[in-house]
């Protein structure tokens, strides 16, 4: 059974927006955070790592194929 494509298409989409903060908090990471951080700051971007990790993990699961159930 295959997938509806416009399924795959909003998982794309909303697995590409959820990645966004982990691009951020990586970025803002090199430009000048990592020389002495806050607590508080670490905190948010651990939370933006766990977000983008899902965002990773859906992106892999639109683009994954589906497992054949004809069997």
């Amino acid at each position: 059974m295959n997938r509806h494509p416009i399924l795959t298409i909003l998982m794309a989409v909303a697995g590409v927006i959820l990645l966004l903060p982990g691009v951020c908090a990586a970025g803002f990471m090199v430009l000048g955070g990592l020389r002495n951080p806050d607590s508080s700051i670490i905190g948010l971007w651990l939370v933006c790592f766990m977000i983008a990790a899902g965002g990773a993990l859906l992106l892999y699961t639109a683009f994954r194929k589906p497992p054949d159930t004809n069997t």
